[in-house]
């Protein structure tokens, strides 16, 4: 293309833009009498700027800048709002929108008690930017250590933030119209604010159950043994149930999400539930660092259940959460009967399966024993039952082969995945990035430094039912920096970048389950062994990879860098390890000496194991 032809190209996509800004209506909140900095609930003001919203066209929702304080409201309105399934109050509800824009203008959404902060349901073209989410009291409380005995633990805690009680000599906190007792904790060092490195859940016991006592104001003591003693000053979250999301996204097509900080969520930070293309770009669910804090969010930053079209993560950075940085999965259901030749009754391990299919889906069913698919079907018909099973009719009969030692898995609902230029850090629990999915999916230009394994590989047809074999993912351009510091014996993963379906290859000919896996061009910044664990992969290349040896964490991992599995047509080659590095070995499971190709630059210690 001529340089000219750049030009007039440029121009016309600027003037095309401008003419969209420019069509959109502006609303503002303020006009319907949400004033900001004003303290005052402003839920029912935004109701009302909504509903205007949806007979306006293409909107921009603007929020002049300041402070926006939300409550709940227990009334029977609220339990019967539209796109309010879960019967809690929400305080930005948009359900069955087009083409609005919701612009926070850098304002602060301030949330008190139970209550969702935003809901973005069955809706197209909406984009939510330039806001922060908080509590002014979360959920979540926090404790300082002070003093650690044999006989009990010293913990330091803000009245003010974290108000509590001593109830039937037990410790328990309060807020705005709950209480709760300690369910979850984890801990964070005194400098860094991260894991502690080899600690895990309940590292110190059951102590948050044992009898306490306000030693002095603000300073508890707990009576019992610990199984781990804390240094002093060592931060403690203090976590209750999960309960509701920070932002609520389910069957919306084309969402943008840009600039927002979700600095706490009593669930997991954003759910996406059955999305049609997504784009977070600057998103964070992050710790508030103005309140000295150690957590966000009570479970995944980022959960992408069941979704389709491009799912694309740019520049975020999530800390503080309890669960992992992003996950991406589909979802197995079970066959409960077949009900004719071409019908069966299916049911989801957790929760209801209604809303979960459509007709005109593709599905797959997966024999759970060798997980391996079979030819896909066409729903014509969805019968969603009483029971919160689904009856699910196909155009054609299905094969005799098929019962109840199948699972049934969604085909249509599986999305490309792209995460770029992002920090996954040591500062939240368990793993960085969890990915299943059959489409195309790419993770580059990150850093990751992790408590558990950078990235998780799953595929399970026995736990948590979590569908979506790889067929191709490429993992490249990142640096790993001494991930797996608290993970042990298989918690919260296995080597650096893990791979573990559920199913586990029992011969050298066992058919994999994932497909062409691509890790290259990556450095990994590391104190110990285990780089890869690879199980059921077929065309699994591990090439080009700047391999460092730190000393930052004791060794306490696997004594194999590569563990690979019944997987076949494996190549390593091209990587450089420190001269350093410990092991240079791999250890080869179900497999042929054939099934591995090894760069003789590698000079790797091969063992082989028979079964």
């Amino acid at each position: 293309m001529k340089k000219t032809e750049v030009l007039i190209l440029l121009i016309l996509l600027i003037f095309t833009d401008c003419n969209y800004v420019i069509a959109q209506k502006r609303i503002r909140v303020s006009d319907f009498g949400a004033q900001p900095n004003s303290y005052e609930n402003a839920v029912p003001f935004i109701k009302k700027a909504i509903e205007t919203c949806k007979t306006s066209g293409s909107t921009v929702l603007e929020f002049p800048k300041g402070r926006y304080d939300f409550w709940p409201d227990n009334s029977s309105s609220a339990d019967s709002e539209a796109g309010n399934p879960a019967n809690i109050t929400i305080g930005i509800n948009l359900h069955a929108l087009k083409n609005i824009t919701l612009d926070g203008c850098g304002s602060e959404f301030v949330f008190h008690g139970r209550i969702m902060p935003v809901s973005v349901t069955e809706s197209n073209n909406v984009k939510l930017k330039n806001f922060s989410i908080d509590w002014d009291r979360p959920l979540t409380s926090q404790a300082i250590v002070e003093n650690v005995t044999d006989k009990y633990l010293e913990i330091s805690v803000d009245r003010f933030a974290y108000p509590y009680i001593i109830e039937d000599g037990k410790l328990r906190f309060v807020g705005e119209g709950w209480k709760s007792r300690v369910v979850h904790y984890l801990l964070f060092d005194k400098i860094q604010k991260e894991v502690v490195a080899l600690t895990r859940d309940g590292a110190l016991g059951n102590i948050f159950e044992a009898q306490a006592e306000e030693f002095s104001p603000g300073i508890i003591r707990l009576y019992g043994q610990l199984a781990y003693k804390p240094e002093k000053e060592t931060y403690i979250a203090l976590y209750g149930q999960r309960e509701i999301v920070g932002i609520n996204l389910q069957k919306d097509t084309n969402t943008i999400l840009d600039n927002i900080r979700i600095y706490y969520a009593a669930g997991a930070g954003i759910l996406s539930f059955m999305c049609d293309g997504l784009y977070f770009h600057n998103v964070n669910v992050e710790t508030n660092a103005k309140k000295n804090r150690v957590f966000s969010s009570l479970a995944d930053a980022f959960y992408f259940p069941n979704c389709k079209g491009l799912v694309k993560i740019e520049n975020c950075i999530n800390t503080g959460q309890t669960d992992d940085w992003a996950n991406f999965r589909g979802t197995y259901t079970s066959i409960i009967a077949l009900v004719s030749p071409n019908s069966v009754e299916v049911k989801m391990k957790w929760g209801s399966a209604k809303g979960f299919y459509n007709v005109g889906d593709q599905v797959s069913f997966v024999e759970t024993k060798s997980m391996q698919r079979g030819k896909l079907y066409t729903i014509n018909k969805v019968q969603e039952l009483e029971s919160g099973n689904v009856l699910l009719s196909f155009n054609d009969v299905l094969s005799k082969t098929i019962g109840t030692n199948y699972v049934v898995e969604n085909m249509t609902w599986n999305p490309e995945v792209e995460v770029r230029n992002c920090i996954i850090p040591r500062r939240n629990r368990a793993r960085g990035i969890l990915l299943s999915t059959s489409r195309h999916a790419i993770i580059e230009n990150n850093i990751f430094k992790t408590a558990g394994s950078a990235i998780l590989i799953e595929g399970d047809t026995k736990d948590w039912f979590e569908a979506g074999a790889i067929r191709d993912l490429t993992i490249r351009n990142n640096v790993f920096e001494d991930c797996m510091s608290s993970a042990e014996h298989g918690d919260w993963g296995e080597a650096v970048i893990c791979i573990t379906p559920s199913y586990h290859p029992d011969n050298v000919d066992s058919e994999p389950y994932h497909q062409n896996i691509h890790i290259e061009n990556n450095t990994f910044k590391y104190y110990d062994y285990n780089l890869l664990y690879a199980r059921s992969v077929r065309n699994l290349i591990f090439i080009n990879n700047k391999i460092e040896f730190t000393s930052t964490y004791p060794m306490h991992g696997r004594k194999t860098n590569f563990y690979v599995d019944g997987c076949r047509n494996v190549e390593i080659s091209g990587n450089i390890f420190d001269k350093d590095f410990p092991g240079k070995n791999i250890e080869l499971h179900h497999m042929h000496q054939s099934d591995i190709k090894i760069g003789k630059d590698q000079k790797l210690r091969i063992n082989y194991i028979k079964e």
